[in-house]
Parts: C-alpha cells; structure tokens; sequence
C-alpha cells in the first residue's frame, strides 16, 4: 500500500501537480484569449449591452491574475514570502469562484422568472458559500520548504469546508435550474426536445461545472497529504471556463 506520507510519494505528488497546474494555465490562458471577441463585440455595441458583463469580465480577469501569479510562483526557487503570496493567490482564486457561483445563480433566478422564493434560497446558498471562502483565505498557511525549493501549503485540511461549500452551493443551483428547466417544458405543454432545451439554456456547461467539483473535494476528505489535497487553482480554472460559458 503506497504511504502518501512519504517524503518521495510527496515529492512525486508536487512535481505532477506543478505540470497539472501548467496544463491548466495553458488551457485557461487559450480559453481566455479565443473568447476575447465576446466583450470586443459588446463595446463594439454588435451584441446588446448586459450588465452582468462586468461580473463575467471580473471572473475571467481575477482568474487570469491568478494565473499569472500560480506561473510566477511555480518557476521561482529562490525563498519568498509564501504566506503572503498564498493570501493573494486566494483572494483573486476565491473571488473568481463567487463571481462563477453568482453567474450561476443569476440564471437560476431568469430561468424562474425571479420566484421570491427561489431567489431568497439562491441568494441565501450563495452568501453561505462567499462566508466559507473568506474563512478559506483567512485560515490558510503556506510556508517554505527549501528541499523543495518551493511554497506548500501547511494546513491543506481547513480548506476541507469551503471545498464542500462550493461543490454543494453548485449542486443546489444544478438541481434548481433543472427543475426551473422542466418547469418551462411543462409550461410549454412538453411539445420540444428536452435533450435540445437543456443544450439551450447551458444546463451541459453548469453540469460539467459542477463535476469538476468532485476530484478536489473526495481528495480533500481523504485527506492523503497536503499536495494531494491543494487544488485550489484546477478548480477555480475548470469552474470559471466551465460557468463563463453559460453567459456566452
């Protein structure tokens, strides 16, 4: 049985988790720049102006920010301040998250034509999940570890609730836009595809968000190493190029 507390076992763990993490850089980084046209077209004015651009905008520029700090990060080897570095690698990851969440949570409340009670218990889920995200930034270390000429986070497992918080504030919005979706069929006397309707309206890209929620967070319940459970950045790129979606 492999002991994920062996020091090489760890040192195999980071050296993946550093190409992992330049795999989604890249793959964000080309996301970012080919969808570029979508807000040129608006100040443009070819595509009518929406004032949840700016939360789009927000998400994918506080996404980039951190991108571009996970690099800097990952290629320098000299000793750095990790715990300031991980503060600010959280605010902008964890803001990025909440601005993904409330695109989600806005087209919930179209989908249902701003229902009073579906718009309290949407906005109730996500305030809870932007409390759990600052007690995440608030509580995190990071230190220095010279063999590994690297930053690595200490204490991976207070993470744990604002990971469940996330995957669980996307499951309820999940569920409550299928069922606002089946609503509209109903409504609609049933008379088109169901598989088309849900194409539609995104339901695919809120679903594929939602599962890529999965990975990091049974990671983090097993709780194998700190490595291992550190996964703040794939989630946060998945979740962003994943909801952005839905607004395109």
């Amino acid at each position: 049985m492999v002991n994920f507390q062996d020091p090489n076992v760890i040192s195999q763990e980071i050296w993946a988790a550093v190409k992992l993490w330049h795999a989604f850089c890249g793959i964000f980084l080309w996301e970012f720049f080919t969808t570029l046209d979508f807000e040129w077209s608006v100040i443009r004015g070819n595509r009518p102006y929406r004032w949840t651009i700016w939360i789009y905008s927000l998400t994918r520029i506080a996404t980039l920010i951190l991108v571009i700090l996970q690099i800097v990060q990952l290629n320098v080897y000299t000793p750095m301040n990790c715990q300031l570095w991980i503060i600010f690698g959280l605010i902008f990851a964890y803001f990025s998250l909440a601005c993904a969440s409330l695109l989600l949570m806005i087209r919930v409340i179209a989908i249902w034509k701003r229902n009073k009670i579906i718009l309290a218990l949407s906005t109730t889920v996500w305030i809870t999940n932007v409390a759990f995200l600052i007690q995440g930034v608030v509580r995190m270390r990071s230190v220095w570890i010279p063999e590994e000429q690297s930053c690595r986070v200490s204490n991976s497992d207070t993470t744990k609730l604002n990971v469940i918080a996330t995957f669980a504030t996307d499951t309820m919005l999940l569920l409550m836009m299928l069922a606002g979706l089946l609503h509209l069929r109903l409504q609609g006397g049933g008379m088109f595809s169901l598989g088309n309707f849900l194409w539609k309206q995104g339901l695919i890209w809120f679903l594929l968000a939602a599962v890529a929620e999965v990975p990091p967070t049974v990671f983090l319940i097993l709780n194998l190493n700190d490595p291992g459970s550190d996964s703040i950045g794939h989630r946060c790129n998945a979740n962003v190029s994943l909801s952005d979606k839905l607004f395109l």
